[in-house]
């Protein structure tokens, strides 16, 4: 499997009660996404308004699947970006 880092932000006009209203069910199946091995960190930058997910996949596609498949993923625009482990490392 390949490596991700997805970053997603909230599009104009998302409120607060917007993203509370979806939490619980994205809890779960965020919990399933890394029980699966598809999905890995997420941090929240709420100021800017910017969530960051590890994801892991064979394609850009599989990532979008598996993005797409979290509840808050409707109020996200999402990109995408591969990445390589750091020079000199052995990952």
């Amino acid at each position: 499997m390949n490596s991700y880092m997805v970053v997603a932000t909230f599009k104009d006009g998302v409120t607060p009660d917007d993203i509370r209203a979806l939490i619980p069910a994205e809890q779960a199946q965020a919990k399933l996404l890394e029980e699966q091995g598809l999905l890995g960190s997420i941090k929240v930058a709420m100021p800017k308004r910017t969530v960051f997910l590890e994801a892991f996949g064979q394609d850009d596609q599989s990532i979008l699947e598996t993005i797409h498949s979290l509840p808050l993923a409707a109020l996200w625009d999402i990109e995408i970006f591969p990445t390589t482990p750091p020079a000199g490392s052995n990952a």
